[in-house]
């Protein structure tokens, strides 16, 4: 994949110390993206170092007073899109991953359809160890998972007929308003593919920065409560997803 000139897609990710995911995901939105938003939860690792080699990179800053506050990332997930032009924007985290195997070819079919929002199907991706080969694209080497309807997210649409895309916390659900009369198209079903569940060692460690930094105001609303769960719960993940399937061909 490279990207077309008969269509123009951007893609906003939300970063909070991503030096190990993030270059899986630069390579693949590369590929596809005329440009990368990157908004920063104020980092204190090299992702935006390692970031700062793509070309068509801009940077944005995001200051929560080093907390993870879900309201403030909710709030950036529902507007930093709205003086885009593309005729897609790609909104979603460092480890969500827009994919299909034809998945230019169908964003064209889709624009010239006059598609604002393809449906999305979600999935959970899962490997007994982190892929650190950084030269074969994540989803060559990361291949089976698990449906979950909590990531068929609206991360993709077209900006110019979506007014509001009202995201609640972690964008799990959406209520959108658009300008002209539309809504999830079912003829064009796109997957997303969550590369959180990446061995229990990056699991652990990245919970552990989250929880760290929790604020009383996320605390109290339970947002991002599994977090502070520990280690019991991503072992429990894992040793529930005995059964994979392949999502990939």
């Amino acid at each position: 994949m490279t990207p077309n000139n008969d269509i123009t897609i951007e893609v906003y990710l939300l970063c909070f110390n991503e030096e190990k995911i993030i270059l899986h995901t630069l390579n693949y939105y590369s590929k596809i993206c005329s440009k990368i938003i990157i908004i920063d939860n104020q980092s204190t690792d090299n992702s935006l170092s390692l970031a700062s080699k793509y070309k068509n990179i801009e940077f944005r800053y995001l200051d929560s007073r080093n907390e993870f506050v879900e309201d403030r990332l909710t709030e950036s997930r529902n507007n930093c899109w709205k003086e885009s032009t593309a005729d897609y924007v790609i909104v979603c985290d460092m480890d969500e991953f827009l994919y299909d195997e034809n998945l230019l070819e169908k964003l064209v079919l889709a624009k010239e359809q006059g598609i604002v929002m393809p449906m999305i199907i979600g999935y959970n991706m899962m490997s007994k160890v982190f892929p650190t080969n950084y030269d074969r694209l994540i989803t060559k080497q990361v291949k089976h998972g698990v449906k979950s309807s909590r990531f068929d997210k609206k991360i993709i649409f077209d900006p110019k007929k979506v007014k509001e895309i009202n995201y609640r916390p972690g964008a799990h659900l959406s209520y959108p308003v658009f300008y002209e009369n539309n809504v999830v198209d079912p003829l064009m079903e796109l997957k997303l593919l969550h590369y959180k569940y990446l061995g229990k060692d990056y699991l652990y460690k990245k919970h552990e920065g989250y929880a760290d930094r929790m604020s009383e105001v996320s605390k109290e609303k339970r947002h991002g409560y599994e977090y502070l769960e520990g280690k019991d719960y991503i072992n429990n993940i894992f040793d529930s997803y005995n059964y994979l399937n392949r999502v990939i061909k």
